[in-house]
C-alpha cells in the first residue's frame, strides 16, 4: 500500500470518523481536504497527537473537538466545531441547551499588518541564529534556529515556508475561550513567526533540569500534512454575538 494512503487510511482508522464522500459545495457546508497532524512530547515522555484541518482553496482552518483532542474544562459537550479564518475571525460551533448556535470572534488587527510582520522578522533575528541544519517535512523545506534558554538551556525550532496563512493556527489558543489546543509545548507563534512561516519542529533541551540522568526535553513536530475528505454541517447553526 503507498505509503500516502496508509497514512490516511491510518488517521481516518484513529480519529473513529467516517469523511464524507464528495459532493457539491453548499454555503452550510464546510469542506477541508488537509490535515496538519502535531505531536506534542512533555519531559515526562507523555505523546499527544492532534490534527487540524484546512482548506486549501481558502485557508479556513478547521477544529474539530475530538480530531484537534482540545482541552474543554467548562464547555464540556456544548463545543462543537471552530473554524479560523485568514482574515483573522474565527466562528465557534456550539450545541447545548439554547440550541445550535454560532459566535463570531475576532482576533487584534495588528496580526495582519506588515508593522507586525517586520516585527516578527526583526525579533527572529535577534533571538535566533541558524544551526546550519536543513530538513524537509511533506514537501515543506526547513531551516532550523536556535535560542538559548538560559545557562545551557537552548530551544531549537525548525520553520518552513508555508502556501497559507498560518496564524488561524497559531492564534487559536490566545482566544478567550475555555477550548484550548494541547498546551504541553503550546503552538503559538504569532509574535516570533510571519503568517507564511510555518512551525516543522519545536524543541526545547534543559540540560539545568534531568530526567533519568538525560537533559530533559519538549517537543512538539508536525508528523503529518496531506489530503484528507472532512465536511462539517453547519446548517442548523444559528448566528449570535460577535465578540
Amino acid at each position: 500500500m503507498p505509503a500516502r494512503i496508509f497514512l490516511f487510511a491510518y488517521f481516518q482508522l484513529l480519529s473513529g470518523f467516517v469523511f464524507a464522500q464528495s459532493s457539491p459545495d453548499t454555503a452550510d457546508e464546510l469542506r477541508f481536504d488537509r490535515v496538519l497532524v502535531y505531536e506534542q512530547s512533555d519531559y515526562n515522555g507523555s505523546i499527544v497527537r492532534y490534527q487540524v484541518l484546512m482548506n486549501s482553496a481558502t485557508g479556513v482552518f478547521g477544529f474539530d473537538k475530538k480530531l484537534a483532542r482540545l482541552i474543554l474544562p467548562g464547555q464540556g459537550d456544548g463545543f462543537t466545531f471552530a473554524t479560523g479564518h485568514p482574515d483573522g475571525s474565527y466562528r465557534i460551533y456550539i450545541a447545548d441547551y439554547d440550541g445550535r448556535r454560532r459566535l463570531t470572534y475576532r482576533t487584534a488587527a495588528r496580526y495582519a499588518s506588515p508593522a507586525h510582520a517586520l516585527a516578527c522578522r526583526q525579533y527572529f533575528a535577534k533571538r535566533y541564529q541558524p544551526t546550519g541544519r536543513q530538513d524537509s517535512r511533506f514537501g515543506l523545506a526547513g531551516t532550523e534556529y536556535k535560542a538559548s534558554l538560559g545557562r545551557r538551556d537552548t530551544e531549537y525550532l525548525l520553520v518552513g515556508t508555508a502556501p497559507f496563512n498560518t496564524y488561524p493556527l497559531y492564534l487559536f489558543n490566545e482566544l478567550p475561550l475555555e477550548a484550548k489546543l494541547p498546551d504541553a509545548h503550546p503552538l503559538q507563534f504569532a509574535d516570533r513567526l510571519t503568517n507564511r512561516q510555518l512551525l516543522l519542529e519545536a524543541r526545547k533541551v534543559y540540560y539545568s533540569e534531568t530526567v533519568n540522568g538525560k537533559p530533559a526535553v519538549s517537543t512538539l513536530r508536525l508528523v503529518y500534512y496531506g489530503p484528507i475528505q472532512y465536511v462539517f454541517d453547519a446548517s442548523a447553526y444559528r448566528p449570535e454575538k460577535v465578540f
